[in-house]
């Protein structure tokens, strides 16, 4: 009984030396090489946003410029941004947007992918700037700045209001 135990201590012994052999002799140097070679690199400021905007509109470093254009504007005037109805994309820019937009006011607004209808009952008065979100600007407002494939903002000079 006793060189039974014996023997099954013996195999359980010589088989984690087994693993730990080789996990240093084949994994070891190979996890080595990845940790040297692709280290971590310290987050850029807006890396997160510029993640999601490249995501999801395509745009490449656009949360600098959405940043300098909404602090272009009053602050005291709010951000509309329009969000195609039911599309989980342009979700995600909304949001994007609206926190990007700080600290000015915020309004989310949902709506049919050809918005003319809903928004010949908006005031511009109101609004520092316009925002579409995977949403075709209606011909009736003038072109603002695309970013990307899905991110268009127009801003609201003095003027128009």
């Amino acid at each position: 009984m006793a060189n039974r135990f014996l023997n099954g201590r013996l195999a359980h012994v010589f088989l984690w030396s087994g693993l730990v052999t080789a996990f240093l002799f084949v994994s070891a140097p190979k996890i080595y090489r990845g940790a040297t070679t692709y280290s971590f690199q310290p987050g850029k400021p807006l890396h997160s946003s510029d993640s999601f905007l490249r995501f999801g509109a395509g745009a490449t470093n656009a949360s600098g410029q959405l940043v300098a254009t909404f602090n272009s504007m009053p602050a005291s005037k709010s951000v509309v941004i329009f969000m195609r109805k039911g599309d989980i994309r342009a979700s995600l820019l909304g949001m994007t947007v609206a926190y990007l937009a700080w600290p000015h006011p915020v309004r989310l607004t949902e709506i049919n992918p050809n918005p003319g209808v809903e928004l010949r009952v908006f005031d511009p008065a109101s609004a520092a700037a316009l925002v579409f979100c995977c949403v075709n600007r209606p011909p009736s407002i003038h072109p603002g700045i695309v970013l990307g494939s899905a991110l268009e903002v127009v801003p609201i000079s003095r003027d128009e209001r």
